[in-house]
């Protein structure tokens, strides 16, 4: 039978069937997009309606994540058994007329958003995300009911309560490649692994941990840094900057991450939003709305103008709104100090907007929001050394320090004697 997109439950692929066969905890390590999230969802499905009274908690370092299941959950049971919904279901609940339940929470840096709950299964997304602390809060959910655990993720690094997990016997341990997904086919995967670095592609389609794991944001420097309550932030008409990062293919956000430099030493952040559904035309008319908020002054929007967003920037170069505030920032452009000898030195721009945002971190000259979604973000970032002493920044979940870097890097350039090499 074909696959088909919107039924994946009629076309199993042999792991997902060994899941959902399984009685035990169950650990999953998998590459992006191999139907990890899909299966977990049909087993809380099934699970729901073949088992009165279930509590089934699904969790995750941000609440975006644990909603991207529970869609799932009740897209599964819509299809299956509709009429056993006891009432519409909220973004984040859903009770059946078997008496079963099923939420979605917030992890957070705590696990806070999970005490208080009895659960007869407990679903963890993106797993590796969370933070050591945060398991004292999330364990005890199922002590009381004797209930399982799943937890899935992506790796990221031989570390923490993820990967413990996956070396633990008590855990049915199921790992996934992209190689062995038949929805991937093997010339998109060939192209992707001849793009990537071999610790990229590994760890990201391959579903591998891989031992030289260096990550470019430490804890400590996230914990200096992230510490604005974006509840209390006011809004300036001055010295505004936004930085863009364009979504990729499938279900990757596209993101506009806002700062003020009022105070040039102490940039601070005020506008974070993303989302997998701002494509295309939607980001020019997004980014002429903030502008309407912000007052987005000349050469004071950096944009991913590179692979899918070349064609939206094509296009702001045509606004008159925008023209004029937009500015071209891509891993392929370079940075040039000028020097009175005329002499002049390159970086690529990526690796110094990342060095500098690292450095005015540690000074104390920015501040970021005190949120999951830009931490965790942080904390993906990793750092590959490659030969003659090169360096790679990438991560899983790039896309907001993307944006992040972009508007800072315009926001502190304005007071460096530095332009841009197209």
């Amino acid at each position: 039978m074909e696959y088909d997109i919107s039924k994946p439950w009629e076309t199993l692929d042999p792991w997902q069937a060994k899941l959902l066969a399984t009685k035990k905890d169950v650990v999953i390590t998998s590459g992006r997009q191999c139907g990890k999230s899909t299966a977990t969802s049909i087993l809380a499905g099934r699970t729901a309606l073949e088992i009165p009274n279930s509590f089934i908690l699904i969790g995750a370092y941000v609440i975006e994540q644990a909603q991207l299941i529970f869609q799932k959950v009740h897209e599964y049971i819509k299809a299956k058994a509709k009429d056993e919904i006891e009432k519409p279901a909220t973004l984040n609940y859903l009770e059946l007329k078997n008496g079963s339940k099923i939420y979605c929470r917030p992890i957070g840096d705590t696990g806070a958003g999970m005490r208080g709950f009895t659960a007869t299964m407990l679903i963890i997304d993106e797993a590796a995300f969370i933070p050591d602390r945060a398991w004292e809060a999330i364990e005890p959910v199922i002590s009381v009911s004797k209930g399982r655990t799943i937890l899935l993720s992506t790796p990221q690094g031989k570390r923490g309560f993820f990967y413990k997990a996956t070396v633990n016997k008590n855990y049915t341990q199921i790992q996934v490649s992209a190689r062995d997904c038949p929805r991937h086919t093997k010339t998109f995967l060939d192209q992707k692994q001849s793009e990537m670095s071999p610790i990229a592609f590994a760890t990201e389609y391959l579903g591998e941990f891989i031992d030289d794991y260096n990550r470019k944001f430490s804890e400590d420097w996230i914990k200096l840094v992230c510490t604005i309550d974006k509840t209390t932030v006011t809004l300036s008409q001055n010295n505004n900057y936004l930085g863009i990062d364009v979504a990729g293919n499938g279900p990757d956000d596209t993101t506009f991450e806002g700062f003020n430099a009022n105070n040039p030493k102490r940039i601070t952040q005020t506008l974070n939003i993303y989302s997998n559904t701002i494509s295309g035309p939607k980001i020019e008319r997004q980014i002429e709305t903030l502008q309407n908020k912000h007052r987005y002054d000349r050469k004071s929007i950096g944009f991913d103008s590179g692979g899918l967003g070349s064609g939206t920037f094509a296009y702001m170069m045509e606004n008159d709104r925008l023209k004029r505030c937009v500015v071209a920032l891509d891993n392929a452009s370079r940075p040039t100090e000028n020097k009175k000898d005329n002499q002049k030195t390159t970086k690529l721009l990526k690796e110094y907007m990342y060095d500098l945002v690292e450095e005015m971190g540690w000074r104390g000259e920015l501040k970021c929001f005190d949120e999951g979604a830009v931490k965790q973000s942080f904390e993906s970032i990793q750092i590959e050394f490659k030969e003659g002493g090169k360096k790679r920044y990438w991560g899983t979940y790039s896309h907001i320090v993307e944006g992040i870097v972009r508007a800072v890097w315009l926001a502190k350039s304005k007071n460096l004697n530095m332009f841009i090499v197209m």
